[in-house]
């Protein structure tokens, strides 16, 4: 049986934790453990969670299923990135020393699985040995009908992984559309059958979401940045990009795994759904990106900017930039131009990303030395 972990990381999530906490025990799969970190919440959040523990325990030995689980409480908010690098390296001590998970499955708060979910999920990444992540079908959450028969659910897809255009710009697949529609033939990726779920057709994407993917360990290892080549200090992999906090991590941690040569797939019949509170713009015009952005809140703007330009610092292959840089430049002026006329304060992120000059030289040293795809190999992926 794998080493299944399931991450969640929380911050003032209240509201939520009880509907994420229903459908875990709803699972149809057994086999994992569970590591929450709570990122320094200020209202019930903490202890809905040790009530809904206690009651996830209770629930799991009924069943004659053995449930390990580790909270642990943050005075502070180390952010996306920190909470989730502080569960990966909890998981690794706590399910054998010095060993990370088979397979590491993250929760966003805002989020509610259906049954089989992480069954499917699980059956399809040992079906894929070279799938370094995968995700489900994501569909949105409207949780303002929460109370209602369908608890809110809705066929409108969330995201179905991530997309790279030419400009470097990173958008999430079938955002807005219609489930079914959005698709087609690979709609049954993954089917059951007599012995489990089998594949049928795979369905692959450059990378996965953040809010809900689930990692191969090994390949989490094999790509994570080391403190002490990246950050003149000697301490544990970092999975994902400290400095990032939040925002844009995913698609850093999307294009390290690339550069490897570890594949990402989506899992259509597995099934959930997800509270958006910054979700991009369903076209992909710069009308739409600008009312995108006037809708997301001061913080998102700032670190989404900042992020993505350490991003491209961090992971752009010099023959890739040479083939490209009419558009990544012509995207990133527009971008500008947009700031320093409506959003100036965003722009304070500039001087943040020089701060940090030195330390993205490092990482971006790191990243290219250890790379095994070509750059033709990864810009096939850019459209």
């Amino acid at each position: 049986m794998p080493k299944f972990a399931v991450q969640l990381v929380t911050w003032n999530g209240a509201k939520y934790i009880p509907h994420l906490f229903r459908s875990l025990r709803e699972q149809t799969a057994q086999n994992w453990d569970l590591v929450v970190v709570d990122n320094g919440s200020t209202d019930e959040t903490v202890e809905l969670l040790k009530r809904e523990l206690e009651f996830l325990s209770q629930f799991r030995t009924k069943l004659r299923k053995e449930l390990r689980h580790w909270f642990i409480r943050n005075a502070e908010n180390r952010g996306f990135a920190g909470g989730h690098n502080q569960a990966f390296e909890a998981a690794s001590c706590k399910l054998q020393a010095a060993s990370p998970p088979e397979y590491v499955q993250l929760l966003n708060q805002d989020i509610v699985l259906a049954p089989d979910y992480l069954e499917r999920v699980l059956a399809a990444m040992e079906a894929m040995p070279d799938a370094g992540a995968m995700q489900g079908a994501l569909l949105r959450w409207d949780f303002s009908r929460a109370g209602e028969a369908d608890g809110g659910r809705t066929d409108t897809v969330d995201t179905l992984g991530l997309r790279v255009l030419r400009s470097r710009r990173v958008v999430e697949l079938g955002t807005g559309e219609a489930f079914d529609s959005s698709l087609g033939d690979a709609r049954d990726c993954f089917a059951p059958t007599r012995s489990g779920l089998a594949m049928t057709n795979e369905r692959e994407v450059f990378g996965v979401s953040g809010a809900l993917p689930i990692y191969r360990g090994a390949a989490l290892l094999d790509v994570a940045l080391r403190k002490s080549e990246v950050r003149s200090q000697k301490s544990e992999a970092e999975v994902f990009d400290e400095d990032f906090f939040s925002y844009k991590e995913d698609v850093d941690l999307a294009f390290r795994l690339r550069s490897r040569g570890w594949r990402s797939f989506i899992v259509p019949n597995a099934r959930a759904w997800h509270d958006r509170t910054a979700a991009g713009p369903r076209a992909l015009s710069d009308f739409a990106a600008a009312d995108s952005r006037r809708a997301k809140s001061a913080f998102v703007r700032y670190h989404s900017y900042k992020n993505h330009l350490a991003m491209l610092a961090e992971n752009e292959h010099a023959a890739n930039f040479a083939r490209d840089w009419p558009r990544i430049f012509w995207y990133e002026f527009k971008k500008f131009a947009y700031l320093l006329a409506f959003d100036r304060a965003t722009l304070r992120a500039l001087r943040e990303v020089w701060r940090q000059r030195h330390a993205i030289r490092r990482k971006r040293a790191h990243v290219m030395a250890r790379a095994t795809a070509t750059p033709a190999e990864l810009r096939k992926w850019f459209v």
